[in-house]
């Protein structure tokens, strides 16, 4: 039943990703502009949650002859940690504009490894990096403009 329910939870998330989506400005000199992206991660959001859905219908059946859910801390954890990824990407969403890019894209790493158990300084180290080349990329060789936020201060 959880993961029927996650599965609702990630269709109605990539629907909502992919109409704000739709609202982004068009490139006239481009076939594609900035929608392209947040509508390619919306449609699999939508996808991925539909074949979630789909796969666990069968425990519906289950709960409607009297089968109930465990309600104990490691299920709850496995269920907030299913979320994570989706809430990380509203996140950068929303404060990108105001923290910038690389500092956005390091906590959500931090945080995600600190989620799955990683060592502090591993995962503090392995998001800056990757918080880095991530911006390197998409700036420099995509030449995608991305917000700089509160570090545009010190470059």
């Amino acid at each position: 039943m959880r993961d029927f329910l996650l599965g609702l939870a990630f269709i109605v998330a990539g629907a909502i990703v992919y109409v704000v989506a739709q609202g982004f400005p068009t490139m006239p000199s481009l076939q594609y502009g900035p929608s392209l992206f947040p509508s390619l991660i919306g449609g699999g959001f939508m996808i991925g949650g539909l074949v979630l859905a789909i796969s666990h219908v069968g425990a519906l059946k289950g709960i409607a002859h009297g089968i109930t859910w465990r309600t104990d801390r490691e299920l709850m954890r496995n269920t907030l940690l299913s979320l994570l990824p989706a809430l990380a990407i509203v996140f950068y969403i929303l404060t990108s504009e105001a923290l910038g890019t690389k500092l956005c894209l390091a906590l959500i790493m931090f945080v995600l490894m600190l989620a799955r158990r990683t060592s502090p300084i591993l995962a503090l180290g392995v998001s800056i990096v990757a918080a880095l080349v991530i911006d390197l990329v998409f700036s420099r060789y995509l030449l995608i403009p991305l917000p700089e936020g509160l570090l545009s201060v010190w470059g």
